[in-house]
């Protein structure tokens, strides 16, 4: 497995993901029927395409995404990171204790109709990961593949405030090996601390800042 097949969107909309995104696009349509109730001959249809093309871009999350600001300040996973512990061409095996990952996302979406102000609608993701059997490669202070024994999933999707989507999955067995092309650098936090850059995933108990996915002009 690769992981170009780590992404999360057929978790949280399903396969196929045509009903849940259907049920998605209404909950946004609906939450604009009032700022749009004075335009005459509105074009509904081609408005619920283009919304429903974000929306699926927006459910495309990946899975190391999650794995890397989840696991960015794991004392274990720096110390492989150490070029004093470990030297460049050394692959390090370092086995994960069972553990549980909760994150969220605060996706918005700006509508802008000619000259109107933008109306935005903001989503809300929520994702708990309960990974067991979890075993890290680590080489020159990048995770370069991953074996998880088994995952369970739980997330909730809302619009608005309003949940569209709950899923829950069994306990799922992910034999196999996962190389991770690109990988996931781990960065010590001497070095995070000088680059000033935003994760894109915190912790579910840290609050979010929406996070605007491309306007959509009508």
């Amino acid at each position: 497995m690769t992981e170009d097949n780590l992404s999360l969107k057929p978790f949280f909309l399903g396969d196929p993901p045509n009903a849940a995104l259907s049920q998605c696009v209404a909950a946004a349509t609906a939450a604009l029927g009032a700022s749009f109730a004075d335009l005459r001959g509105f074009d509904w249809h081609s408005l619920a395409g283009d919304i429903a093309e974000k929306l699926e871009e927006m459910f495309d999350i990946r899975l190391t995404d999650i794995l890397a600001t989840a696991w960015k300040d794991y004392q274990a996973l720096l110390d492989c990171a150490d070029p004093a512990k470990h030297k460049a061409d050394e692959t390090v095996s370092l086995p994960m204790v069972d553990h549980r990952i909760e994150t969220t996302l605060s996706p918005c979406l700006e509508i802008v109709v000619g000259e109107r102000e933008p109306i935005r609608l903001t989503f809300e993701i929520a994702c708990v990961l309960e990974l067991k059997g979890l075993v890290l490669k680590v080489q020159d202070a990048t995770i370069r593949a991953l074996r998880i024994g088994s995952c369970r999933g739980q997330a909730v999707v809302k619009c608005e405030g309003i949940s569209l989507i709950k899923r829950e999955t069994r306990e799922i067995d992910l034999p196999g090996r996962i190389a991770l092309a690109r990988g996931i650098p781990i960065k010590r936090p001497a070095v995070r601390n000088a680059e000033k850059t935003a994760d894109r995933w915190r912790p579910m108990d840290a609050e979010h800042d929406g996070e605007l996915l491309e306007a959509i002009p009508i």
